[in-house]
């Protein structure tokens, strides 16, 4: 039973014991023991500060990537905006320098159908004189073969036309 009531002897060798070992430890062990816990302590509050610093330049980072998608958004919009813009007046300049062909050739194609009227117009007033004068011919042939004075008069207008178709 002595073990489990222990006599004074041994509790005060066992304090002895226990100061001797507690000084010995704060002697040679306590301060590198301390050394190491404080160097691991820094490690880890460097560790924790770094952490930090990558968070923040991440958020940085992120803020700066998400600014620049935004400005890329804005730049595409304005090139779209732009290349509209430029494609509806290539559209609008083409678009007016049709109508401005279209313009010039009906011009062209009318001046070039009234010609062709006055041709045609020439033509048929040409041959229709000459078909009036081939029947009247045939008719004063006809009525007027009998009496001489008739052809007498005839010759005469003639001969009055020729000189007045000829006067400048």
């Amino acid at each position: 039973m002595t073990l489990i009531t222990p006599d004074f002897g041994i509790i005060f060798w066992q304090t002895i014991t226990f100061l001797v070992v507690l000084l010995v430890l704060s002697k040679f062990a306590w301060r590198p023991i301390l050394e190491i816990l404080k160097t691991r302590e820094d490690a880890v509050a460097q560790a924790v500060y770094k952490i930090t610093e990558a968070k923040v330049l991440i958020k940085q980072l992120e803020d700066d990537r998400a600014k620049l998608m935004e400005e890329t958004r804005l730049e595409r919009a304005r090139i779209i905006a732009e290349a509209l813009v430029a494609q509806q007046t290539i559209i609008d300049q083409a678009h007016q320098e049709a109508l401005v062909v279209k313009e010039r050739l009906l011009a062209e194609a009318k001046i070039a159908i009234s010609r062709e009227e006055e041709r045609a117009l020439e033509t048929v007033k040409a041959n229709v004189g000459a078909l009036v004068v081939q029947i009247a011919e045939k008719l004063l042939v006809k009525e007027l073969s009998q009496d001489p004075s008739q052809w007498a008069l005839i010759e005469r207008l003639m001969a009055n036309e020729v000189v007045h178709a000829y006067k400048p």
